[in-house]
């Protein structure tokens, strides 16, 4: 019997019922460990609370039970480059390789001891003399950073990693980000490969994982909690969220007390935030939908006196950003769930 809630509330935290993204995940793994392989670089991109940090957490510690594969994650974005540096030496399997190393290095407080012939004068030569070492000890590096963002020393990191490829060694690389900001950094022309490199999109979740889920951690049959997971639209913290306030409810059902802490938790925690970082022309498309099923894009546009090609390209983009999905030609319709009703009062 199951006595502490098993959902959570909390961003960025693998929760105990977490629903893998086994079709993401198997692709990211079958390709960082191929023999040769084809793609070095995985932008995953959603919404707030689509799930990305926890999946980025996932793959994060798949890597790291590979005995090949040493895995980093830059704790500070202000010094991305360094923190590397310095999580690279710190790791336990990398202390093993230099322990018989004996030159010292210290830039901005990280102060090492290597040994080798090449004078090292910038971390950036600090991390190729470590890759290098490791490259020959058969170990490839994961390098996962979480919400990229459009600073320069974002793209300062990422220009250096563009010349770690140009050497070939065995540098991957995972990045999360909200859409408009990978967007942002792809769009810049110093950093081509970005632009080409694979962007996954979150889907939303498997409802049948999730009513079975919802079935076996509140004791229900699967019949009364197929509504549940079809009321979350598969977002993932829609889902976890709806599953606390059930699971703390006294008849685990969707009365009116649960939708309503459930709608001002997600305006509180999601929905303000996407609102909030939409443009004006987005709110204004977004507002225009009236209802909380598919409506006709003529519907929209035309309330807008907005000509299709403009209205094309804002939907594409609201679709990019998780706020819109087109469930079939000529319709769109909000991809959050009860956004409708988060709308009403604006």
């Amino acid at each position: 019997m199951i006595s502490s809630n098993p959902f959570s509330m909390t961003f960025g935290i693998e929760p105990n019922n977490y629903i893998s993204r086994k079709t993401i995940q198997d692709k990211i793994v079958e390709e960082f460990t191929a023999d040769s392989p084809s793609n070095f670089v995985y932008l995953l991109s959603g919404v707030r609370g689509s799930g990305k940090t926890v999946l980025l957490s996932n793959l994060s510690e798949k890597f790291s039970s590979f005995s090949n594969f040493i895995v980093v994650d830059p704790f500070n974005k202000a010094n991305i480059l360094e923190s590397i540096a310095s999580q690279l030496y710190e790791h336990k399997e990398v202390k093993r390789v230099f322990v018989k190393k004996q030159i010292s290095f210290s830039f901005h407080g990280i102060s090492l001891n290597l040994s080798g012939e090449r004078p090292i004068s910038s971390v950036v030569a600090l991390l190729k003399e470590m890759i290098e070492i490791l490259q020959n000890e058969g170990k490839r590096i994961l390098i996962t950073i979480d919400e990229v963002d459009n600073s320069q020393e974002m793209k300062t990191f990422i220009e250096t990693y563009q010349s770690l490829l140009r050497y070939k060694y065995p540098v991957f690389l995972l990045m999360t980000g909200l859409f408009e900001n990978i967007s942002k950094l792809q769009e810049d022309k110093s950093l081509t490969f970005l632009y080409r490199a694979p962007k996954l999109f979150l889907d939303p979740l498997d409802v049948r994982s999730m009513t079975v889920s919802y079935s076996n951690l509140l004791n229900l049959p699967v019949e009364e909690t197929i509504n549940f997971a079809k009321m979350t639209k598969g977002f993932a913290y829609a889902y976890q969220t709806l599953g606390y306030l059930l699971f703390e409810g006294k008849n685990k059902k969707l009365d009116a007390s649960v939708i309503n802490e459930f709608d001002q938790t997600m305006c509180d925690y999601v929905y303000e935030k996407i609102y909030s970082e939409l443009t004006k022309t987005e709110r204004d498309i977004i507002l225009s939908i009236k209802s909380e099923d598919p409506v006709r894009c003529s519907f929209v546009y035309e309330q807008l006196k907005m000509d299709i090609k403009t209205f094309s390209v804002y939907r594409d983009k609201l679709i990019k950003k998780g706020v819109l999905k087109s469930s079939s030609y000529g319709y769109i319709e909000f991809a959050l769930p009860r956004f409708y009703q988060f709308l009403l009062f604006k």
